[in-house]
């Protein structure tokens, strides 16, 4: 969807219901009035639990704050966890680092349900506006959710319309808009919803189209465009107030999606990548009931079935040596897809004083369809004149590979009075993974495997303890201790491709990763200042990495199992109430991560990180104003392939009205303004990637001016 189609869907929405009529209703429910989350009910234990009880750390992050954000993509909005860091690969695509550990070993939910075909590209499918909150979880969570969860988690929930039990129709729409001038990105997306008689209803549809980011230096970042559009569904049905039925669903897809820093640069690019196109298919049911007997606290099932269709359109520049003459030319174009389908069962009972207990299973089934490939080779002589020209047709060029796992739970919430929670969860996960005998565009590999390594089936007994001693009414000390597994992926046992003179060897005798964890935590909270500090440790044995090897006779790459690492931090923060709405804050972390057998640090290990600011919003939540500061300090504490990088500050500033508490029966409106990176400041991050150890990394973006909207008709503002 072109920009100027984005804007004709948007005021046609909102032309459509000006003679709606409106409610200017408060928004103080979605503001975080008070400086606590103690109160908000998460699903991050299978089950709801408000925070309070819970011996974990997660953090929660609203609409609210992700509206008047306006981030690029939800990573952005993780930025003001302690703990998390953003790691980006430039342009559209990033992740979030959680206490050191990124990408498979801090898996995406959505709604609960598993993100399955490629984790580089999770959160550039899913546009921000789509989200009600973010789940955070520090901390390995496998005994929750299974394999991947080794650093942590987090679980998305998106929009939906009101229930409509026990209300009369009504009709509802809200509109979504902004652009960032660092990159002449324009956004926007309008939702139509509904409920009443027991029915409710939400359909998005929204836009994202992006020009090459701006850094620092004033220097334009190369292929870091983007294009996006979606369309999306949420239909419930109510037959009682504790109970839902609901089917929703799901169109994403990015297209011409730039990766920066192509190998070479900032000399020849050697890579141009683009994902064209990158698209997403989900359909999703579920079914809830609450408070179904006396024994019976909830009841829930859930199914899913989804696809990942991916296009990657790449060419690869071959230089004459110390030249920079191009010998070859190397286009091939790719198709990736991956469909997958799963679901999930739970059951809580109430017990004596307060305690719950759920019981659940939850099976995955991925098929990864072998990767299609076109390819075109141009070969040139010295005088850079084309001389001969190589086409194959499209073909498959690897098999086809399949993962299963079944996980089965069992959780117990348990209060001893008013002074101590605990929280015991145990999962069992049997894993099965399998490749087809062929085809195999590379002779080579096909000799490695035989009968016995074709098929895996690996088991893993996953377990938490967390217990909360509230020692006062204002200071509470918390303990966790659990273990952790990472099944072996099917891209880093089976995925095999040519890499420069060498090639990315497959590893069909990979052994899972496991790891050991435990956390101590200390919070101090009187209502007026929320204090909290947490120190943890987590020891991984059998990391799969890529090494360096020799295969075919060329210089080749391999993930093998590694042996032991530590990573160990600490995490801290401070918020301060100043009046009704208002608040000061500051928190950050520090983490550490060594290879045990090397003595070498580990890569993508984040630098020293705090983030200070303060929010000010008057009392009558008229306009709002937030300032922050993001001070990363240096790291020299580099893995032996990696650059050491200086510290920088980065400076922030939002700011925004609400019209319809401003004015008298005006509709819901917010308006939003903000600045990141006010300074201009060339930096790069740490984590930045761009090639393998951050040895050819692009700058971050520059100031950018980003301005915002959000407005809600009828049954929209709720």
């Amino acid at each position: 969807m072109r920009k100027s189609n984005v804007l004709l869907v948007i005021f046609f929405l909102l032309i459509a219901f000006q003679s709606t009529t409106l409610d200017a209703q408060s928004d103080a429910d979605s503001i975080r009035l008070s400086i606590d989350i103690d109160e908000v009910v998460v699903s991050a234990t299978r089950s709801e639990t408000a925070v309070a009880d819970l011996p974990l750390t997660i953090g929660i992050i609203s609409k609210n704050q992700i509206e008047e954000e306006m981030p690029l993509t939800p990573v952005e909005t993780l930025k003001y966890e302690p703990g998390v860091v953003r790691q980006s690969d430039g342009g559209l695509v990033s992740t979030p680092i959680i206490r050191g550990l990124s990408r498979e070993r801090a898996p995406v939910l959505i709604d609960g349900n598993p993100f399955v075909g490629g984790r580089i590209r999770t959160f550039s499918l899913i546009d921000p506006f789509q989200i009600e909150r973010m789940e955070v979880v520090k901390g390995p969570a496998s005994a929750f959710w299974g394999s991947d969860a080794v650093g942590g988690l987090v679980n998305i929930i998106t929009r939906k319309a009101e229930s409509g039990y026990n209300k009369d129709f009504k009709l509802g729409a809200s509109l979504y808009g902004g652009f960032q001038t660092v990159n002449n990105h324009l956004r926007g997306r309008a939702e139509l919803e509904g409920r009443g008689n027991g029915i409710d209803f939400l359909i998005g549809v929204g836009g994202r189209n992006a020009d090459n980011i701006t850094d620092g230096n004033g220097n334009e970042i190369l292929n870091s465009q983007f294009e996006s559009t979606n369309v999306d569904f949420n239909v419930g049905f109510s037959a009682s107030e504790k109970e839902r039925f609901e089917i929703s669903g799901k169109v994403f897809t990015n297209d011409n999606v730039g990766f920066p820093g192509g190998l070479g640069a900032p000399g020849p690019p050697r890579i141009i990548r683009r994902f064209a196109p990158d698209k997403q298919k989900a359909l999703n049911m579920s079914y809830d009931k609450k408070e179904v007997s006396d024994k019976i606290a909830s009841v829930g099932v859930r199914f899913f079935y989804k696809e990942q269709n991916l296009d990657i359109d790449q060419f690869t520049n071959i230089f004459f040596p110390m030249t920079t003459n191009v010998n070859r030319e190397i286009h091939p174009m790719l198709d990736v897809d991956v469909p997958n389908f799963g679901g999930k069962a739970f059951l809580s009972f109430n017990q004596k004083k307060r305690n719950k207990l759920t019981v659940g299973v939850d099976y995955i089934n991925e098929h990864r369809i072998g990767t299609h490939r076109d390819l075109t080779i141009k070969i040139m002589n010295p005088m850079g004149v084309q001389v001969n020209e190589i086409n194959r047709p499209f073909t498959q060029i690897q098999p086809d590979s399949y993962y299963k796992g079944l996980g089965l739970f069992v959780i117990e919430e348990m209060h001893f009075g008013d002074k101590i929670d605990a929280l015991i969860a145990l999962r069992y996960d049997n894993v099965k993974t399998s490749i087809e005998d062929g085809p195999f565009d590379i002779p080579a590999i096909a000799e490695i495997y035989n009968d016995d390594n074709r098929e895996d089936n690996d088991n893993a007994i996953s377990g938490n303890l967390g217990v909360k001693y509230k020692a006062t009414e204002t200071f509470s000390l918390s303990l966790n201790l659990a273990n952790s597994f990472r099944g072996t992926d099917l891209f880093s046992k089976y995925h095999f491709t040519a890499v420069g003179a060498g090639f990315l060897v497959p590893n069909p005798n990979l052994d899972p990763e496991r790891g050991v964890f435990y956390e101590v935590g200390a919070k101090f909270n009187n209502k007026k200042i929320v204090a909290g500090l947490n120190f943890y440790q987590n020891k991984l044995n059998d990391l799969f990495v890529q090494q360096s090897l020799t295969f075919n006779d060329a210089p080749s790459i391999q993930f093998q199992n590694i042996g032991e690492a530590t990573i160990t931090g600490v995490e801290w923060s401070v918020k301060a109430k100043l009046g009704t709405l208002s608040h000061v804050f500051f928190n950050g972390s520090l983490v550490k991560g060594n290879n045990d057998i090397t003595d070498n640090p580990l890569s993508e290990i984040p630098a020293l990180q705090n983030v200070a600011g303060i929010h000010f919003r008057d009392r009558d939540n008229k306009f709002f104003l937030q300032a922050d500061a993001l001070l990363v300090s240096e790291q020299t504490d580099s893995a032996p392939n990696e650059q050491e990088t200086p510290g920088y500050t980065v400076i922030n500033v939002n700011t925004g009205l609400n019209l319809h508490q401003l004015i008298d029966n005006f509709p819901y409106t917010k308006l939003m303004i903000g600045a990141t990176n006010l300074t201009d400041k060339a930096y790069r991050s740490h984590v930045s990637r761009g090639a393998p150890g951050n040895q050819n990394v692009f700058l971050e973006a520059g100031r950018s001016i980003n301005l915002g909207f959000v407005t809600r008709f009828g049954a929209a503002v709720h």
